[in-house]
């Protein structure tokens, strides 16, 4: 029965053998634009989700920044009143008219504090509403924020070179900075820009004051960026922790995907494998363990049928160089091609179908380093006759009803590794009588190491073939790779497939 078990297949490697192709040129893909696709595909759903973020948190440090500007609006205006009540004459109409007039009446030159506060209010409420009616779009809304910063560190600036009562001067510019690293999903590019152009404008205000000399206007100068040190900290720090949270979600959901696309291949490669034959004069069956989840070992089966009878069976075992999902896509062009092939001709001879593969692997793989290893069978029972050829397959065997082992070696290259022209398949035959059977199996059986680091080899896996006697409820497949298993330490590091043909003594 058909056995499938979680893993991937390894990397193709063959038992010495005088058409053994050398493969240690072969080259992995490359993964340069799987990468570069990849780092994109992570770069564009980062930003996605930054500008949504940006355009939520947006409104947050909009009514923040906004509502401090207000209150203090409020207050400046408060204050004002009071003192320009406080020096009007005694017995003078104080109404609203009359403190209107007087405000009007300031000495020209005096600005008051409530001019910036309003000015900053209204940039503020008029950024809000835009951003709330959508007229400020995605690319532009982190544009605003920078010019908001700026504008809130700005009017600061010039407040304190005014001398405006009340204003809290750098120390505001500071906490506007930081109100803004904290709400808004900045990096720590993002935050020095616009303290950049704050401090720049603060340093030429330094150098056109009169009221101090150079020695203090060169020291205010020299430490006012570090007032930008702590926004830029918490920008770096927060925009740090939610890279790092979203590259984690990031690579879960691609691996959640990743698993479910697996499943699905799954299905699809395990419905390209033949179904096994428990009945007649002659019997199929194979047992795979792919080394993940899919691999590119391969098996395919079809029976030529003359009239209602068939009377010959071929079967074409493939190993494919590569690993996983990229192997996997090999087998699914071989499996096309040789249903092509089988379909063309039924009946096809063994070194028929080897030629042909080799040609096409040779024409549209071998260019991307892409090899295979194949051994066809074909089995006619009405004969008693066994017909093989192998490109650079390890050596299946035939073990007779009496017990005799006899080996079916490598009959020419690997496929791929030659062209049609220089390509000698060179078939052999020999003689399947009831009570034999076939063994194939691909190199992870052979290659499987124990504690030692020993692998079972050829040899290895012939004495368990020789000495063996099959359980009979898992047949000869089942109790072979149950036997390497044993033998192999650890997690298998490349697709095992084994198969049985047997002729059964009595039907």
């Amino acid at each position: 029965m058909l056995s499938v078990r979680p893993g991937v297949s390894g990397a193709l490697s063959m038992p010495p053998s005088p058409h053994q192709h050398d493969r240690a040129a072969s080259r992995p893909p490359r993964p340069d634009s799987r990468s570069a696709a990849f780092t994109a595909d992570f770069r564009h759903e980062f930003e996605a989700e930054t500008t949504q973020l940006l355009r939520g948190r947006f409104l947050l440090f909009n009514a923040l920044l906004g509502a401090i500007w207000l209150l203090f609006a409020v207050w400046a205006i408060y204050l004002l009143a009071i003192g320009v009540i406080a020096n009007m004459p005694r017995g003078v109409d104080v109404s609203f008219a009359a403190v209107w007039r007087a405000l009007l009446d300031l000495p020209r030159g005096v600005i008051p504090r409530p001019i910036f506060d309003l000015v900053a209010v209204i940039a503020y409420s008029a950024s809000l509403v835009a951003v709330r009616r959508g007229t400020v779009t995605d690319q532009d809304l982190l544009k605003l924020t920078f010019w908001l910063v700026f504008l809130d560190g700005a009017l600061r600036v010039v407040m304190g070179w005014l001398g405006v009562g009340h204003s809290i001067g750098l120390g505001g510019v500071m906490l506007c900075h930081v109100i803004a690293a904290f709400t808004l999903p900045w990096t720590a590019r993002d935050a020095i820009r616009p303290m950049a152009l704050v401090l720049a404008l603060y340093a030429v205000v330094q150098l056109l004051r009169t009221d101090t000399d150079w020695s203090g206007k060169l020291w205010s100068i020299f430490f006012s960026p570090f007032l930008a040190a702590p926004g830029i900290l918490v920008a770096w720090s927060r925009h740090s922790r939610r890279l790092d949270t979203y590259r984690n979600r990031f690579f879960q959901r691609r691996y959640g995907e990743l698993r479910r696309e697996l499943v699905d291949a799954r299905r699809i490669h395990e419905a390209l494998f033949p179904a096994p034959v428990a009945e007649g004069p002659l019997r199929f069956a194979y047992q795979y363990e792919p080394m993940r989840q899919i691999g590119g070992d391969y098996l395919y089966a079809t029976s030529a049928r003359r009239g209602t009878q068939a009377d010959r069976f071929s079967v074409v075992m493939l190993d494919v160089t590569g690993h996983g999902i990229p192997a996997a896509l090999t087998v699914n062009r071989l499996h096309g091609e040789l249903e092509r092939v089988f379909a063309e001709n039924p009946d096809a001879a063994p070194g028929d179908v080897l030629k042909l593969l080799n040609r096409y692997i040779h024409l549209t793989l071998a260019n991307h380093s892409v090899y295979v290893t194949a051994l066809c069978l074909r089995v006619d029972c009405a004969k008693d006759h066994l017909e093989y050829a192998s490109g650079g397959h390890p050596p299946a065997f035939l073990r007779a009803v009496d017990g005799t082992i006899h080996e079916l070696p490598s009959t020419s290259f690997v496929l791929g590794a030659c062209a049609d022209a220089d390509f000698e398949s060179d078939p052999k035959s020999m003689r399947f009588g009831r009570g034999d059977v076939v063994i194939g199996y691909t190199d992870g059986a052979i290659e499987a190491r124990d504690r030692a680091g020993r692998m079972l080899g050829v040899k290895g896996f012939a004495k368990l073939v020789a000495f063996t006697t099959p359980d009979p409820s898992l047949g000869w497949t089942g109790t072979l790779l149950k036997a390497v298993e044993q033998h192999r330490y650890g997690p298998p590091e490349d697709d095992t497939l084994v198969i049985e043909i047997a002729r059964p003594v009595t039907l």
